[in-house]
């Protein structure tokens, strides 16, 4: 072989290939948990540069590599930034993420394709798996703080992970966004835009986040006995909710006490909670932790990422893409000129 290329899919062409099938991506991100805990993931951890200027936060990029063995059989990385002043000061996305697959036999690549939306979906797919195994079975009601990407995305995952919803209420402080979320999803959700946070947090049973927030915002009496507290930013849960929890869940703790801007990082340092406190959410799902135990158990979840979670949702969005004929074929070179 002299001549290589590669199938390069842009986001248009992701969509069309099945990468909005919420319950398909939930599926994916369970299998891949089971396959990370037998050993047949390998993942490194993320390697994360945070931008400041005039010691402000900018933004950050993150490459995250990983092997998924087995019968899928790929290796993958993930390229994402994520620039919180995109939207107001580009009109950009605030994540901007480029996944590139490739062939663990031979190293060639095998596709490049945006990954904005993917993570999006996997980002709600584990929120969707930490609800299944946390939270008590018979939970009714959802509060959303955050009407973004996620937020959407969240409301996306609901319906698959909670037989017997009947009531979600989704906050933002830009209150025409929740507003507009609400519109999107009545068909399907019994949703409603509330005006406080206080009024989005109180009474459920599963309480989200999903904000770029710096600041601690879900205080500590609004959180009962019972509760699912599912933190997806980094710092948006006062450290009291943490403290006070039954059980502290993580999606992957090595890589989140490493970084230092998550408040379990900070946590963790400060010695306020030890690492025999952290369950993990992969190790849930595969039977060799236990999740829930009583219907009064306040349990914290933080979700981070995992790269396998965008590898494998790549994957089948890759071969789906095959089999449709869609995306560009992009030649690498046409004769390599050393071998």
């Amino acid at each position: 072989m002299s001549g290589l290329d590669f199938l390069y899919l842009k986001q248009e062409d992701v969509i069309k290939a099945g990468v909005l099938d919420m319950k398909q991506t939930i599926e994916d991100v369970e299998r891949v948990f089971r396959l990370y805990v037998n050993g047949e993931v390998i993942m490194p951890p993320k390697n994360l540069i945070d931008f400041y200027k005039d010691n402000e936060y900018m933004g950050h990029i993150v490459s995250m590599p990983c092997y998924i063995k087995d019968e899928v059989n790929v290796v993958g990385i993930k390229w994402a930034a994520g620039f919180p002043r995109n939207p107001a000061r580009y009109g950009l996305p605030l994540g901007i993420d480029v996944i590139i697959l490739s062939d663990p036999e031979s190293g060639r690549p095998l596709a490049i394709m945006d990954g904005t939306i993917i993570t999006a979906m996997r980002t709600s797919a584990v929120t969707g798996l930490a609800i299944k195994y946390l939270a008590n079975p018979a939970s009714r009601s959802v509060g959303v703080v955050g009407a973004g990407v996620i937020g959407r995305t969240t409301l996306m995952a609901l319906p698959y992970c909670m037989s017997k919803l009947e009531e979600v209420k989704i906050f933002d402080i830009k209150s025409e966004k929740a507003k507009e979320l609400v519109m999107e999803f009545k068909s399907t959700l019994p949703i409603e835009a509330v005006g406080s946070l206080e009024e989005a947090m109180r009474g459920r049973d599963v309480v989200i986040t999903a904000t770029t927030s710096s600041t601690k915002f879900i205080k500590p009496e609004w959180v009962e006995d019972g509760y699912l507290c599912i933190q997806v930013g980094t710092n948006e849960f006062d450290d009291q909710v943490v403290l006070k929890a039954d059980k502290i869940v993580v999606d992957n703790w090595v890589q989140i006490k490493r970084y230092g801007r998550s408040m379990l990082s900070q946590l963790y340092l400060e010695g306020r909670i030890s690492e025999d406190e952290i369950l993990e959410l992969p190790l849930i799902v595969a039977g060799k932790q236990k999740g829930r135990e009583s219907p009064r158990e306040i349990i914290f979840f933080d979700s981070f990422g995992m790269a396998c979670e965008d590898v494998i949702v790549a994957y089948r969005i890759y071969r789906q893409a095959l089999d449709q004929g869609l995306g560009m074929r992009i030649p690498l070179w046409e004769r390599p000129l050393w071998k």
